[in-house]
């Protein structure tokens, strides 16, 4: 697979968490204020001969690319993470890409890190000592054009892929 050069402009950020334990979870408030306010990056993805916009967010480490893959019904990244792991947080159109069951709600993507499938957390991403810390994902976001997307990755996480079943 080749993924398209594209210079981005991500952002470079370490986040250190004071006294967290192994039972400590970063609640929903903390992680919906890691994009206020908004988005600072976007690539251009190629749909169809089209471009769309995706709006992103990354935390210790970089996005390097990222393609529809319409045959999955995916957007699949290309993450550099830093030593400690990272995050990414994208926004998807719901014209673009979406999960739906056979009456019309949301259902949860599925979200695959370097080709396993990783578990979304309703509760939150935990950090500290504990087997999610990495390879995690939350919805954090939901609107009638919109969901939002919290990924945590580690040190030697490469390849993300968000697969719905609508779209791309």
């Amino acid at each position: 697979m080749t993924l398209p050069f594209q210079p981005l402009n991500a952002q470079n950020i370490t986040v250190k968490v004071q006294n967290a334990t192994n039972s400590d979870h970063v609640s929903g408030s903390v992680i919906s204020t890691l994009a206020k306010p908004g988005f600072g990056n976007k690539y251009d993805v190629a749909l169809k001969g089209n471009t769309v916009p995706i709006n992103y967010n990354v935390i210790g480490g970089t996005l390097v690319g990222m393609l529809a893959d319409p045959a999955k019904h995916s957007l699949d990244l290309a993450v550099s993470p830093g030593p400690n792991g990272g995050a990414v947080e994208i926004e998807l159109p719901r014209h673009t890409i979406d999960s739906k069951n056979a009456a019309g709600n949301d259902m949860p993507f599925v979200v695959k890190m370097d080709g396993s499938k990783v578990s979304g957390e309703p509760t939150g991403i935990c950090i500290g000592n504990c087997p999610n810390i990495f390879n995690s994902f939350k919805e954090t976001q939901n609107t009638n054009t919109d969901r939002v997307l919290t990924i945590v990755f580690g040190p030697e996480s490469r390849f993300v892929e968000i697969i719905g079943n609508t779209g791309v």
